[in-house]
């Protein structure tokens, strides 16, 4: 089967790996250098699981910037557009996905047209109703920054937003590209879909919220958080996943998530989510003092992953940092070995996320709330 991907991303690109396995795969999409690596067999995913998976395993996947030959014959079209969110609304730009989604239907008349992306709540319904096709499917994706291959391969549930032949058939291609046995897949609304998807990133922002907000109380308290958070988590109801505290819920999915059910709750009484963002800045302010109070004459931020400019909590620490007066110097994946090495020697303090074997040499001198750290 050929299957057409409209999108150079992240979760475009896990999919498309994923399902090359199987089937003919051609991404599209408007950036050459991407175009170039994939077709060369570089793919710009940060995952483990893609070296060993690459080995193991030959792949029928290839990408054009012309998406009209990329869409010709496509039995199948996923659609993953980031979306854009209007300065002066915050509601979410789907113009561009709008005409994506047209063009599929006019080319690939018949042909399952499925959206990866995160689209406002109704969307689907009224796609399909501007274009009178019910080929037009939601079906949302749940994979973890810096995990995408391997949660699109080994899948936890799979949501199909149409309960009939369509919904089903769609379910069964990308069930092929799991390598998880037993995936459960739950066939619902579309509206209903997409419903699931902020609703389940605002929880996941509302658990990092959470255990943030308890690492405070034990750090204004002067309690171990480690011993309390172990407690807690105990109880089977609550469990011992998501659980290390960080300096807030960042990246692009959680925040937006939490900000469009914000705004679109309305005249539904509402108080969990409507406050996520507030909790946030107050886990930022408070992390701002704890880092000023060690009087640091140079502090670094270690940001080793990809930045991302929406959302990203270092960033927010850093500008809190410099608007204090502080001496602060970022240091980020496009920096060289030597100017790491001068890094972690001239900073007298080094603030990072994670406690990652780059920095343990340093471990004396760097300020994480990481209390579960893999090195």
């Amino acid at each position: 089967m050929r299957i057409a991907v409209i999108g150079l991303g992240l979760v475009a690109l896990g999919d498309a790996l994923a399902l090359a396995r199987q089937h003919e795969v051609v991404m599209t999409g408007p950036v050459p250098e991407r175009v170039d690596a994939i077709n060369a067999g570089r793919y710009p995913l940060e995952d483990p699981a893609l070296a060993p998976y690459l080995r193991r395993h030959p792949l029928r996947l290839s990408a054009t910037l012309d998406t009209r030959a990329a869409l010709k014959g496509a039995a199948m079209v996923l659609i993953s557009s980031p979306l854009s969110l209007d300065p002066a609304t915050g509601a979410y730009q789907t113009v561009e996905l709008e005409s994506r989604i047209e063009m599929a239907c006019r080319l690939c008349p018949g042909v399952p047209i499925v959206i990866r992306s995160a689209v406002p709540i109704g969307f689907t319904e009224r796609m399909r109703t501007l274009l009178e096709a019910e080929t037009v499917i939601f079906a949302p994706e749940f994979t973890r920054e810096g995990q995408t291959l391997h949660d699109a391969l080994h899948p936890r549930f799979l949501i199909v937003g149409d309960r009939g032949a369509m919904g089903a058939r769609v379910s069964a291609i990308l069930l092929g590209a799991a390598m998880r046995p037993g995936v459960p897949v739950k066939l619902m609304g579309a509206t209903e879909a997409e419903a699931v998807k902020h609703f389940s990133q605002a929880y996941l922002a509302a658990r990092v919220t959470y255990f943030n907000e308890l690492d405070s109380y034990a750090l204004a308290q002067n309690l171990d958080a480690k011993q309390v958070i172990d407690g807690v988590c105990l109880d089977p109801r609550i469990g011992s996943y998501s659980n290390n505290p960080c300096f807030g819920y960042g990246g692009y999915r959680l925040p937006r998530s939490a900000q469009f059910l914000t705004d679109t709750l309305g005249k539904v009484p509402a108080h969990v989510v409507p406050t996520l963002a507030r909790a946030n800045e107050t886990r930022l302010a408070m992390l701002t003092q704890q880092v000023l109070e060690r009087a640091a004459r140079r502090i670094g931020l270690y940001h080793p992953t990809r930045i991302t400019p929406e959302g990203d909590p270092m960033l927010s620490l850093r500008d809190r940092l410099v608007a204090a007066g502080a001496e602060v110097e970022l240091f980020t994946p496009d920096r060289t070995p030597r100017d790491f090495v001068r890094f972690k020697r001239e900073c007298d303090l080094v603030v990072a996320q994670r406690m990652t074997p780059e920095i343990a040499d340093i471990r004396s001198k760097v300020f994480s709330r990481d209390l579960y750290p893999a090195v």
